[in-house]
């Protein structure tokens, strides 16, 4: 009998076909078919009944052979021996790949079908396990579980890659019907399993690609990682899922550390605890990095007594997440933590999810226009309240921040956590206290960066162990830190021939020591500080914010400025800001370059400029304080907003001589040696104590001695640095020379 007549045998003779297969099969040169019993199917630890019965199920469906059979896709014909292979069939070397031999594999997988189908085969061992746990821990059907499975071993699979590859490049409908077929299910119920409204979608664990035909393993996206996730042991639900979201470790500090964000704390207590699992409830946190915000959300957390989650940024070889796919773990976190009690969940580093152009998040997943609408839609459902945390918002499209119930900034710490924070990192260390507490004055120096750069002292420490050299090193590794980040150095001033500052050597036409205390009792006051350079106006700022015991914030013009259009207006309007919110006292030094003339402006940034200053200073109610070295120009209105415009004047003749006599090494003179030097001294008439601050750096760099004469000399020499016209009219430094 030839192979056709078997053919036409098998054909009309579907009940004795496994008989005649056997014959035709001995015919072709394949070895008999298999006895597939029971107990080998059910008890097979590697799902090959699985296989094997999804196989047969789509080969001996008339169209999806003819699909599998024609070499019309880039997989071309099915490769008898991947058959072979899953059909558990022994092969011999001489088989031929023919339309005959194919046929014969046709009915064998009809044969095949008919002797699983009774089995049930089903999911066992440690996948069944945890496809269980993972149902009951976010709610999925059993054909969610199904589908899961089915891809899980699908991509642990070359051989059925391969053989689910060769029915081509399928679009959404045939996919459908694939699976249907495979997975013995109806297509519409796989439809709807698969659709955007599914469970399996909103988990993140599957996404279907509908915008392109492929095979059918690149057609269904799965949650990268969740294979080896399924074949893992766990002895928690949620363990299964660490990998993607985590219980984040005990927050190392309180929030008595956070004093600056006592009251956004009080309130982000008061709604949480009342919001009643409510859906949508989502809490932006902002702030430059280093300054503490996921610390600050984890003692939110433990004041709450509830578990913070955090979602991984990470993939499971520590690579980073894509934006879709951290959306995706997002979404399976929602899903897991819905229904475990009083659960919160942390979102970190968020501008890649939330961009400023929704277009960005149009793609090949079928979001298209609508997904603006599908991100809010992200922000409104979600069963657990999320802190989102930010870097920084301002790319961020206003239509995605106002969907957040709350959005606090988390800024730099004021001064005396700076300092318990920096006395925190560098215990241990040879610093000197006076170093610390210039160090906490710097209000760029985030606690991140301080912490790291103590760590690396301390272990290297040993080459370096006099106070000087540590604190060298400190500061070294933070400005690299900071001018990594874009941002400029700390420059401290030098301790070692540092003069004291005191308002005896301040020369105004007022009661200097009253007016302090008079704002002590006020605690408001706006006040212009003009005069020669190094008379002390920067100086008071600091020396009039440690009489009040608060924080100096100070701005340069090159703080503010900007090339941008805008920008400027927005600088002066964050210093004001942040004045109030760290009740501190504010001065801006170079203050001519914002309040020159609005009349004589030639661009229109500088009228706005002017008028962004004037209009903070209307309504700033705490200490501000302008300085600057020129008074010629400015803006008369600006003058008017002023209380009090001080002109720091050169040093008296008795000022210079009593500083002169602090300076020097213990002098001993005669009564005709200080007569003589004082006289000497009194025409210097433009010394300043910035003149004496410099006399005595350069005394103490140079190895020179502090002796009269020599101090003398090198005061002469500054004195003369000096304008000519301030010298010749011997009046105060009033407006700026003109040659």
């Amino acid at each position: 009998m030839s192979v056709k007549q078997h053919q036409e045998f098998v054909q009309d003779n579907l009940d004795t076909q496994e008989q005649a297969l056997k014959e035709v099969l001995s015919m072709a040169g394949l070895v008999d078919l298999p006895d597939l019993t029971s107990d080998d199917l059910l008890q097979s630890p590697n799902h090959e009944s699985l296989y094997a019965i999804w196989a047969a199920r789509l080969f001996s469906r008339p169209i999806f052979f003819r699909r599998m059979t024609k070499k019309r896709h880039r997989f071309g014909a099915i490769d008898l021996n991947i058959l072979a292979n899953i059909f558990g069939l022994e092969q011999s070397d001489d088989i031929e790949e023919s339309d005959e031999q194919r046929f014969i594999y046709f009915k064998h997988a009809q044969a095949l079908k008919v002797k699983l189908e009774p089995l049930n085969p089903g999911f066992n061992g440690l996948l069944n396990t945890n496809l269980d746990q993972l149902a009951n821990l976010i709610g999925l059907s059993q054909l969610d579980k199904t589908l899961l499975g089915f891809f899980c071993l699908l991509s642990n699979n070359p051989d059925f890659i391969e053989f689910t590859g060769a029915a081509g490049e399928l679009n959404r409908q045939d996919l459908q019907q694939a699976l249907s077929v495979m997975l013995n299910v109806s297509t519409q119920d796989v439809s709807i399993a698969l659709s955007r409204d599914s469970k399996l979608f909103r988990t993140g664990l599957l996404k279907l690609d509908q915008s392109n035909n492929g095979e059918i393993q690149r057609k269904v996206d799965l949650l990268s990682g969740l294979t080896d996730v399924l074949m893992s042991e766990s002895n928690d639900p949620l363990e299964l899922l660490e990998q993607y979201f985590f219980r984040t470790k005990k927050a190392e500090l309180s929030l008595e550390n956070y004093p600056h964000l006592e009251q956004d704390a009080q309130a982000l207590i008061t709604y949480l605890t009342n919001q009643k699992g409510m859906a949508g409830v989502n809490i932006l946190i902002h702030g430059e990095p280093g300054t503490g915000k996921t610390q600050w959300v984890k003692t939110l957390a433990e004041h709450l007594n509830s578990s913070l989650y955090e979602v991984s940024a990470e993939d499971e070889d520590g690579d980073p997440l894509i934006r879709d796919r951290r959306v995706s773990v997002y979404r399976l976190a929602q899903s897991a933590l819905a229904h475990q009690g009083q659960s919160l969940v942390l979102f970190d580093e968020v501008e890649d999810v939330f961009p400023s152009e929704p277009s960005f998040f149009m793609s090949a997943r079928g979001r298209g226009s609508n997904s603006k609408a599908w991100i809010n839609k992200l922000l409104e459902e979600n069963p657990v309240p999320t802190f989102w945390i930010s870097n920084k918002i301002h790319h961020i499209d206003p239509a995605y921040i106002r969907r957040f119930d709350m959005v606090i900034e988390v800024s730099t710490p004021p001064k005396s956590v700076r300092r318990h924070i920096i006395e925190s990192a560098l215990e241990g260390l040879n610093v000197r206290a006076k170093w610390i507490d210039q160090l906490s004055g710097e209000r760029q120096l985030v606690p991140a960066v301080i912490e790291r750069s103590a760590k690396v002292v301390r272990t290297i420490q040993g080459h370096a162990t006099g106070p000087h050299l540590v604190e060298k090193q400190v500061l070294g590794f933070v400005n690299k830190t900071l001018q990594a980040q874009g941002k400029r150095p700390i420059k401290l001033k030098s301790t070692q021939s540092e003069m004291t500052y005191s308002l005896d050597y301040v020369n105004v036409d007022a009661d200097i020591h009253k007016l302090v205390d008079g704002v002590k009792a006020s605690q408001t006051g706006r006040f212009c500080l003009y005069g020669l350079p190094g008379t002390g106006k920067t100086a008071f700022g600091h020396h009039l914010a440690e009489a009040l015991e608060k924080p100096l914030i100070l701005k340069r013009a090159s703080d503010l400025l900007s090339p941008y259009v805008g920008e400027a207006e927005q600088n002066i309007a964050a210093a004001f800001e942040e004045a109030i919110r760290e009740d501190a006292v504010l001065q801006i030094d170079e203050a001519d370059s914002f309040l020159r003339s609005r009349e004589k402006a030639r661009q229109s940034w500088e009228v706005t400029q002017v008028n962004e200053l004037l209009t903070q200073m209307e309504s700033f109610e705490g200490i501000f304080i302008a300085s600057t070295n020129l008074m010629d120009d400015l803006d008369q209105a600006a003058m008017r907003r002023f209380d009090l415009k001080l002109e720091f004047k050169p040093l008296t003749a008795d000022q210079a001589w009593s500083l002169f006599n602090m300076v020097l090494e213990e002098p001993v003179l005669t009564v005709r040696e200080a007569k003589e030097y004082k006289s000497r001294l009194a025409q210097l008439s433009l010394l300043t104590p910035g003149d004496f601050a410099v006399v005595l750096r350069k005394l103490v760099i140079s190895g020179g001695s502090l002796e009269p004469e020599a101090a003398l000399v090198e005061l002469a020499k500054e004195n003369a640095f000096k304008p000519k016209r301030l010298k010749q009219s011997g009046m105060g430094f009033l407006a700026p020379v003109k040659d």
